[in-house]
């Protein structure tokens, strides 16, 4: 039975669990659907409602492990951080996507 629970849960063992926040899953969700566009600090800190230094922090953590990277943009003169999400990053998306769907489906 592919939706048993257990199959589920023994699943989340290929999963990074250093993705398992909810400030970390909302840059991930945002960024792939935003693609190679990216997103701004600004941007992100603006429309997730996100502190500066919750955000700082876990932009960086998501950065250290590949999902992310970043780079200095120029926008109406003022420089700024462009942050996309990397390949491996959206891999890592998909995973936990695919996943989180299975585990909160499982038990309807």
């Amino acid at each position: 039975m592919p939706n048993d629970i257990l199959t589920i849960l023994d699943e989340s063992g290929g999963l990074n669990a250093k993705v398992f926040s909810l400030v970390r899953l909302k840059l991930l969700a945002s960024l792939s659907v935003l693609g190679p566009d990216g997103a701004t600090y600004r941007e992100l800190r603006a429309a997730l409602d996100i502190s500066d230094g919750v955000l700082y922090a876990n932009l960086n953590v998501l950065k250290e492990m590949g999902y992310l990277a970043s780079e200095k943009i120029v926008s109406e003169g003022k420089e700024l951080e462009l942050y996309t999400i990397t390949p491996e990053g959206l891999g890592e998306w998909e995973r936990i996507r695919t996943w989180l769907c299975r585990f909160l489906h499982c038990g309807a």
